[in-house]
């Protein structure tokens, strides 16, 4: 048997055990759950101040990058615009899947609860209708968690999540973030074309 077939029991654990959460607790209190644990994570993310936006850029490419070391490498696509090419939770629903054939049942539950407007999601500029599976509810706060330890030139940083695109090629799109961000509907769409992930910095006054 080669490497490429043996699977990650890590990751299959992993989502059993959401799943777990969804059938003990409900879609609810298992948000609830991933949430609070990816923002303890984030809070043990040492800060960081970067001198420009061009070092915060060049921190990435080295993969210096507090977010990077967490997430992989993002794509600037511009105008404070990121992709991310590839869901970090990706290899976790391969090896499920290689398994089970399919996603746990609750996983779409899970999801809608996610979306649904909280002061959570308001607070970290998630969900809305950008969370495509239960692993955004574990990605996107830590990664907008871990920016509120990054400053540039002395001034905090925002992300705000703009849409996603399912393992199937849906994509999810946050309405709110877009007004909010200023950034258009047609410039998400084209980052998620070749991207997994699609979110906006901001440079705070």
């Amino acid at each position: 048997m080669s490497d490429a077939n043996v699977l990650d029991i890590a990751h299959i654990s992993f989502l059993d055990m959401i799943k777990v959460m969804i059938t003990l607790s409900g879609a609810a209190s298992a948000k609830g759950t991933l949430i609070r644990n990816a923002i303890k994570t984030a809070e043990k993310i040492a800060e960081v101040d970067y001198p420009s936006f061009e070092a915060y850029l060049a921190a990435i490419e080295n993969a210096t990058n507090p977010i990077t070391m967490i997430e992989g490498k993002a794509t600037h696509a511009g105008n404070y615009v990121f992709g991310l090419k590839n869901c970090p939770f990706g290899p976790s629903i391969k090896n499920y899947t290689k398994v089970f054939e399919k996603m746990p049942e609750g996983f779409a539950d899970f999801t809608a609860e996610f979306n649904k407007t909280s002061n959570v999601t308001d607070q970290y500029r998630v969900g809305e209708g950008a969370g495509v599976s239960p692993f955004c509810s574990v990605h996107q706060p830590m990664r907008s968690a871990i920016a509120e330890r990054i400053t540039i030139n002395g001034k905090k940083i925002q992300i705000m999540q703009l849409g996603c695109k399912s393992g199937a090629g849906k994509k999810g799109i946050a309405e709110k973030w877009l007004a909010e961000s200023g950034v258009s509907r047609e410039v998400v769409d084209k980052v998620l074309d070749n991207h997994m992930c699609c979110y906006a910095l901001k440079v705070l006054a």
